[in-house]
């Protein structure tokens, strides 16, 4: 039986969720799993006020606690974010476990655990697993960073880190997604928000790589270390992913469950880089022709100063969809 649950709805994910769709969920959930002895909710209205949520909520209690995040992939980004706020190590399945609704543009992860789209059904879904304590192990991607002012940044990811080029993809899209929000939502409405979310990633990409190809000095010159080997090179593209996603060309060579992940870099004008960052590993990249480069965590465009690093941080406990088989 659950003791402790969070559950957080970001209301500007997607085409957007107000608070009275709270009510019906919580009711989904008392049917399915029963009442928690502690039971919150949270409405929020960006990734930054989720990602305090979660961390204050976890922070209350050494409890054993979920938390359910009605959002994308930002949203659950920042839940995890929330979940490993000054930890080297990864809350255990018996302190956290988390569950993601699919309210967002961005549902990776959800999906890839069997979590159904309509949320009073993925609501059941996830309740009749909290009720059976069924559980599914995720892996983490920590990144490390520098600041614009020489210090660092530490944060977390669950789908991928995007580089190079295909590193500006996500904050391209916010930039865009400000431009022509309401013709957007429109759009959404008819063709569905993950469709038209991979469509614009696809777009973006595309225009980003093509523009590289006439233009070389659009891709930063890197040193890049890993497992022992130092090499420079302009990085058209980039990524480590925690598992392979439709419309990325690339096997990573983990699943979702692995404590690794799968690297992947294209210099320009050079062969394909590829392996898997084992636990322990870190791919480190250093610029050396310019301050600063945007890059990507799961939906959320950062930015690096001078430096990037990147790691397996391990798994977190997720609560999966009834629809979900972990790989053999």
């Amino acid at each position: 039986m659950v003791e402790r649950l969070l559950l957080l709805v970001n209301r500007s994910a997607g085409t957007g969720y107000g608070p009275e769709l709270v009510g019906p969920l919580l009711r989904e959930l008392r049917d399915g799993a029963g009442w928690p002895e502690e039971l919150e909710t949270a409405v929020v209205e960006s990734h930054p006020a989720a990602r305090t949520a979660a961390r204050r909520f976890l922070a209350e209690s050494h409890r054993p606690a979920v938390i359910i995040a009605g959002g994308g992939g930002g949203t659950l980004r920042a839940v995890v974010e929330g979940a490993c706020d000054g930890a080297d190590q990864l809350p255990q399945p018996r302190q956290v476990q988390i569950g993601a609704l699919r309210m967002g543009s961005g549902n990776v992860v959800a999906r890839r655990f069997g979590v159904p789209a309509e949320p009073m059904a993925a609501m059941r879904d996830l309740a009749t697993s909290l009720r059976d304590g069924r559980t599914a192990s995720c892996g983490v991607i920590r990144c490390r960073f520098g600041t614009a002012t020489g210090g660092q940044d530490v944060r977390h990811a669950v789908t991928m880190c995007g580089l190079g080029q295909f590193g500006r993809t996500s904050g391209d899209l916010v930039r865009w997604h400000r431009r022509i929000a309401a013709r957007r939502r429109a759009m959404t409405s008819r063709l569905g928000i993950e469709r038209v979310n991979n469509l614009e990633y696809m777009l973006s990409a595309a225009y980003r790589l093509g523009a590289a190809t006439l233009l070389p000095r659009r891709c930063e010159l890197v040193e890049v270390a890993l497992g022992g080997r130092v090499e420079s090179y302009r990085l058209l593209a980039g990524a480590v992913m925690n598992l392979g996603v439709a419309g990325i060309p690339f096997d990573p060579h983990v699943t979702i469950s692995d404590a690794a992940a799968g690297i992947l870099l294209l210099p320009r004008g050079g062969r394909l880089r590829s392996r898997r960052l084992l636990p322990g590993e870190q791919l480190r990249l250093r610029l050396l022709d310019r301050p600063s480069v945007e890059f990507f965590l799961d939906e959320d465009p950062e930015v690096a100063h001078g430096w990037l690093s990147i790691e397996a941080a391990g798994t977190l406990a997720f609560v999966p969809g009834s629809a979900y088989r972990e790989a053999a």
